[in-house]
């Protein structure tokens, strides 16, 4: 009996060197929010995150030359990704049974993550070190406001009146960003989700269809 040849295992295309820079230039900045996360502004170093990415120092300048030009590009990148999964998420619940729900649980997983606390971190920072606000808030903002244009999209996809939509969303976001900041020296989840179900049931009754 005959045997037939193995099959050839074919292999991984190479990537180009566009697509390894890129690639390098993802680590670091996952790692610098890595870094960030666990260490803070103040013990944040550009040699830590060459460690966390498991590239040399002098490779990591090749991409990033200073701390605040580091730890502004690793904003950016968070919040872009963040952004990217409002955006998905947004689509898919835009005509669900309660595509409110949907739009509180998002925001609240994104405001109570460890990322955000970090970005918050930044934020406050910024106000001591001109400089770092000079780029950092700029960025900040337009996330802020991409976040509450998607959802305000979402929401009237949905049949939502768009002004009462608008007022919902930025409401929203400006109370669980209360509710973080609050939470980096008090533990009151209990508390917070009991809080966001009733705001859910207020939006429920008190947004307007088309």
């Amino acid at each position: 009996m005959s045997r037939r040849p193995a099959a050839k295992v074919k292999s991984a295309p190479r990537r180009t060197q566009a697509e390894r820079r890129q690639a390098t230039r993802e680590s670091v900045l996952k790692a610098a929010m890595t870094v960030l996360v666990e260490d803070g502004y103040e013990k944040f170093t550009t040699t830590r995150v060459a460690e966390t990415a498991g590239i040399s120092r002098g490779a990591q300048e090749n991409y990033f030359r200073t701390k605040n030009e580091l730890i502004v590009a690793a904003t950016r990148y968070t919040l872009t990704q963040a952004a990217a999964q409002a955006r998905a998420l947004a689509a898919r619940k835009a005509r669900s049974t309660d595509p409110i729900a949907a739009f509180l649980d998002n925001s609240r997983s994104f405001c109570f993550s460890p990322t955000y606390l970090a970005l918050m971190e930044i934020v406050s920072v910024s106000r001591r070190h001109a400089e770092l606000a000079k780029v950092n808030t700029p960025v900040v903002r337009e996330f802020r406001n991409v976040l509450d244009d998607i959802w305000i999209d979402a929401l009237c996809a949905a049949g939502y009146e768009r002004a009462s939509v608008t007022s919902l969303v930025k409401m929203t976001h400006n109370l669980l960003r209360g509710m973080a900041f609050a939470s980096a020296w008090q533990s009151r989840k209990a508390e917070h989700l009991k809080m966001l179900e009733d705001w859910h049931r207020i939006a429920v009754r008190e947004l307007k269809r088309v």
